[in-house]
């Protein structure tokens, strides 16, 4: 009778010794590494639902009405009319993929501009940059960039930040979060950059990052075969090797778009009931800019749009723990000869019952807890068995 008991106490200070050590963040490459093993045999189910692709909208500059501008490119004073016909319908996420950079003399505006930024709950501003090889890029905006915390990027296939193209005025990137983007390499959309000794976000990644409101500290992009972005919550993005987003075939439906001409034509704009007016609803996420940024719209709207993953939550994973234990006191009624293999059957069919719910609904549970308590008590019932 001593032995269930005994196996029984050890296995609550085990999984109690490590549910703490993995709410502090440990021993978290297990699970991890677990679940890679799981995506790297269903990537095909991440195809982004159509239905999903409007909530991303591109405003779009087209240069083929530059002649319909005050200026090339567009002056302070139009980026600020194109801002208040947006903030009226109260963006969630606001993605200006355009040079807000003029050469000198400085237009007029500019503070008025960076001023119309500050009531848009997130406003992301990209700096425009160029990826040789050979040289690193430097500049104030560039040490504003937020480092990645949790990169494994081993073969350094990450791009590198080479030079910087232009870069926001100091008066309006003091007021907004920053992204890199290189605008002459429209496709395919890089979600990171390497800068120096640190990896930095590329204008989409921090869209995606204000879109579902993860900290760095909970992402984790991984390069190389079977790439990929965590943004937690379940969001995973199948990435290419150098964690570039694969855009879908151009047949597949594209993201909904409007041109930015008509944010200035008042008549356009304050109408309600404009085709204009429910292309952009509200709450949406909207990107901003030339040409050159329908690649990035189109990226960011197919990530947000991907099948989302389901951890168990608590009280799952403890059915699972409980699980876990009772197979582990059938262990103490084995023949010690027979103990090791029925312990190797007993995690082989838990993990493949855990690779088969994944494959046909993308939930999963953390293996570590369980798997170490079979494996526990197969050990103590090898010992203690007579």
């Amino acid at each position: 009778m001593y032995r269930p008991l005994a196996l029984l106490a050890l296995i609550f200070c085990l999984a109690h010794w490590l549910h703490g050590k993995q709410q502090h963040g440990q021993f978290r490459q297990v699970d991890e590494h677990f679940l890679d093993f799981l995506l790297a045999n269903a990537r095909d189910r991440f195809v982004p639902d159509p239905a999903k692709l409007d909530n991303v909208v591109f405003a779009h500059i087209h240069e083929s009405d530059k002649a319909e501008y005050a200026a090339w490119p567009p002056l302070p004073i139009d980026y600020q009319m194109m801002l208040q016909a947006l903030s009226a319908h109260a963006p969630s996420v606001l993605v200006i993929a355009a040079p807000l950079s003029w050469s000198e003399p400085a237009p007029p505006f500019i503070s008025e501009l960076a001023q119309n930024l500050l009531p848009l709950p997130r406003v992301i501003v990209g700096i425009d940059i160029t990826t040789a090889k050979d040289t690193v890029a430097e500049g104030p905006a560039l040490q504003r960039l937020p480092a990645l915390q949790n990169v494994h990027d081993a073969q350094q296939l990450l791009p590198l930040a080479s030079e910087v193209r232009t870069a926001p005025a100091p008066e309006i990137a003091a007021q907004v979060e920053l992204g890199c983007h290189n605008s002459t390499e429209p496709e395919p959309v890089a979600l990171a950059y390497r800068l120096a000794q640190r990896s930095v976000p590329s204008l989409a990644l921090q869209a995606l990052t204000a879109a579902t409101r993860t900290p760095f500290s909970q992402q984790r992009l991984s390069t190389g075969p079977g790439a990929g972005l965590h943004l937690g919550e379940g969001v995973f993005v199948p990435l290419g090797p150098r964690a570039t987003l694969p855009l879908a075939a151009k047949e597949s439906p594209r993201v909904p778009s409007l041109n930015a001409l008509d944010l200035l034509t008042p008549t356009i704009a304050d109408d309600t009931g404009s085709e204009l007016a429910k292309t952009l609803g509200t709450g949406k996420l909207i990107v901003l800019g030339l040409d050159s940024a329908a690649p990035q719209a189109q990226a960011i709207a197919e990530a947000l749009a991907l099948p989302r993953l389901r951890e168990w939550p608590a009280w799952q994973q403890a059915i699972a723990w409980a699980i876990a234990t009772l197979l582990g006191l059938h262990l103490l009624y084995r023949p010690k000869a027979k103990v090791l293999s029925r312990m190797l059957l007993l995690l082989f069919l838990a993990l493949t019952t855990s690779y088969l719910a994944f494959q046909s609904n993308l939930t999963w549970c953390p293996p570590a807890i369980p798997a170490l308590i079979i494996a526990v008590s197969g050990l103590f019932a090898r010992i203690t068995n007579p």
